[in-house]
């Protein structure tokens, strides 16, 4: 297949065409590093497509990445076999802005690509400090303002604009889909004026579980302050060319500074991350704030968005939790100072199987539901807005595993965060599909959309009528083996969480 910049050799397994590995920009080293994405160098001959490239380097350890580096600014893509153009749905991967990678095993797209015959491409970006450094001009060096991890996924979707067409894909129709920090990241797009000029680089959005305030949206002083103390730690800020000084540091020596444990930051407040990630209000990228930018967008493009109902279980269950009402007032004023009776209160004890249960539907609607909702009742008002609930009981065997480093007192795993991706892209392990009900749940899934990547709206053959959302009723689709239009999502609990603030 050629490209503009030469021509890649991919596999085809008799129904998809695979094309790995591809780069979308150059890597990111040397002097590159923090720079913005520039575009990938031409090549010579034939380049093998067949195999996926390194992932991005990894700041927290708990997700296996293949081979981590900074060289990793590459795309994956499934081609359905059959005349084109396709509708080309194109995916960001989550883990917290610090880990994972598209090559994953559970994103694999080509029974995505071969259902809903469409083209599925998957971008690795720039994590953490990698991806999110912002510096005010020091010594001769020039000022950065952040947002690196998504720069790099407008370039990949430049790309796509550019030679998806070789493909078999539709330019003129991308859906940008992601979960959890790939949901937050899909929001950025859906926000940043440069997916929208010159051309439209997406058309359609799918947010999976996260919003763009979900991990705190930063001014850019405010991020440009957490790049210096970055730099006093590293030993840098006294040099007379301080990024220089960052720049020549081994990036292993960087990471050590500030590595940690993924499963163990999901109990944090955000001020007790190690390095905080997060969108920045630049000037260039978002001229004001992301959640600003969305609600002024007219009627363009529409969006489908949703959580799962125990989104919470794994955001408090690698915390110890008390037996009784007191201790848990007491958990709960400690680890939100001024909160805990109101909290106790909209969430009593009484109402849960123990304090880690309770607990976890406090962090599910903090870090993930309010803020969904609030997406689709801003959105909603210029645009049109699917939302869903996923509610199907499930099994994971990798989610009982990762389940065992859970502490005392701690909530059932339930349907948790992720479980989603496991219908969506069809990896058993992750969501196991051992009954009729689970195999519905995966085609609704599916079906859906692909539907929405097609029309935008998930609406058609192979799905239950799903009602639009109105901020009216705050409508929305219970995802389960008989699905149900439903109204009153959270039945006002997120309330509270909009006065107050919401999110990590």
């Amino acid at each position: 297949m050629a490209t503009s910049y030469g021509v890649v050799e991919g596999k085809w397994d008799g129904t998809v065409k695979e094309y790995l590995g591809i780069p979308y920009a150059a890597p990111p080293l040397g002097e590159l590093r923090w720079a913005d994405p520039q575009p990938p160098a031409a090549w010579d001959g034939v380049r093998d497509a067949k195999y996926k490239g390194h992932a991005c380097t990894q700041w927290a350890t708990g997700i296996p990445a293949f081979s981590p580096s900074e060289d990793c600014l590459t795309l994956n893509i499934w081609v359905p076999e059959g005349e084109g153009p396709h509708p080309v749905m194109f995916w960001v991967h989550g883990g917290a802005q610090a880990a994972g990678s598209s090559n994953e095993l559970q994103y694999d797209g080509r029974k995505l690509a071969q259902a809903q015959n469409v083209i599925v491409v998957s971008a690795n970006y720039r994590l953490l400090i990698s991806g999110f450094f912002a510096l005010p001009a020091l010594g001769s060096g020039e000022a950065l303002s952040g947002n690196q991890a998504i720069k790099d996924l407008v370039a990949a979707l430049q790309w796509v604009h550019t030679e998806i067409r070789q493909f078999g894909g539709d330019p003129g129709n991308v859906t940008v889909f992601g979960e959890s920090a790939g949901s937050t990241n899909t929001c950025a797009l859906l926000a940043t004026p440069k997916t929208q000029s010159p051309e439209p680089l997406l058309h359609k959005a799918i947010m999976q579980s996260g919003a763009c305030d979900t991990l705190g949206i930063m001014s850019l002083e405010q991020a440009q302050q957490i790049g210096q103390d970055l730099l006093q730690e590293l030993g840098c800020l006294a040099s007379p060319e301080p990024l220089q000084c960052a720049r020549d540091l081994p990036i292993e020596d960087i990471r050590r500074a500030k590595k940690y444990d993924l499963f163990t930051s999901f109990v944090w407040t955000l001020d007790e991350w190690p390095y905080r990630p997060g969108l920045v209000v630049d000037g260039d990228l978002f001229p004001a704030s992301p959640i600003e930018l969305v609600a002024q967008r007219q009627g363009e493009i529409p969006i489908l968005l949703g959580t799962n109902l125990d989104e919470g279980s794994l955001f408090a269950g690698f915390l110890a939790h008390p037996d009784d009402a007191e201790g848990y007032a007491e958990l709960m004023e400690q680890r939100y100072p001024g909160q805990g009776q109101a909290i106790t209160e909209r969430y009593p004890l009484t109402d849960y199987a123990n304090a880690g249960a309770a607990h976890a539907q406090v962090r599910g609607d903090l870090i993930m539901k309010c803020p969904t909702l609030n997406m689709a009742r801003v959105y909603s008002s210029h645009n049109n807005v699917w939302l869903y609930s996923l509610e199907q009981n499930v099994f994971s065997v990798v989610m009982e595993v990762v389940s065992l480093g859970f502490k005392r007192n701690a909530p059932e795993l339930g349907v948790f965060h992720t479980a989603d991706i496991g219908y969506l892209f069809e990896f058993p392990l992750l969501s196991a599909l051992v009954s009729d009900s689970d195999r519905r749940v995966r085609d609704l899934f599916q079906q859906a959309w692909g539907n929405f990547a097609r029309n935008g709206n998930p609406n058609g053959e192979g799905v239950p009528y799903w009602e639009p959302f109105d901020p009216a009723r705050n409508n929305y689709l219970v995802i389960q083996g008989d699905a149900e239009n439903r109204d009153d999502f959270r039945q006002g609990a997120c309330d509270y969480w909009f006065q107050v603030g919401y999110g990590f």
